[in-house]
């Protein structure tokens, strides 16, 4: 119960920085891979794909489209997967406070309907579209999807990320 509670107070904290911040998600973006290289966009790749925020790993692909490919993607690759197992932690873990449980009650049946039904095929759905990633990951730790057969699914964030960023790199370079 106290980690739970730690993770809620965290995760606030995070929340409420963002929040005094006030700097646009596109700029953030911009600014961790600018300023902080691939760490910069580990940074914030884990960050959108841990929490649920309105923002995607893809706002960093303008930015990074003339960088070296390899250590580029396979740094989003793993922040992502990272972020994913996080999030399913999170979800795992706030479950259990009664007040969460109320308030995701609609959430968390159709979720759990999606894993019944799809398995690890739902996360591999959200692991390669635009559908919001952490979110599945969320839901994915509150029905108690086993860890592994998550982490198989989140794999898919790989292919995915180095298929975006390929194809946006082919689009500007037929472009110029």
């Amino acid at each position: 119960m106290v980690r739970t509670l730690v993770l809620l107070v965290l995760l606030l904290g995070v929340a409420l920085v963002l929040i005094l911040l006030d700097i646009p998600l596109e700029r953030f973006a911009r600014q961790a891979a600018d300023r902080g290289g691939l760490l910069g966009v580990f940074i914030f790749v884990w960050l959108v794909d841990t929490l649920i925020v309105p923002a995607s790993l893809d706002l960093l692909f303008p930015v990074t489209l003339h960088w070296i490919p390899v250590p580029l993607l396979l740094t989003m690759s793993a922040a992502s997967i990272f972020g994913g197992l996080c999030g399913y932690g999170i979800g795992r873990n706030l479950y259990r406070l009664r007040f969460v449980q109320r308030t995701v009650a609609g959430y968390r049946r159709r979720g759990e309907h999606i894993i019944e039904r799809y398995g690890v095929w739902g996360v591999v759905l959200a692991g390669v579209t635009p559908i919001p990633f952490s979110t599945v990951a969320w839901i994915a730790g509150m029905v108690r999807m086993p860890p592994g057969i998550f982490l198989l699914g989140a794999l898919s964030r790989a292919p995915r990320i180095v298929a975006y960023w390929a194809l946006l790199r082919a689009g500007v370079q037929l472009l110029t």
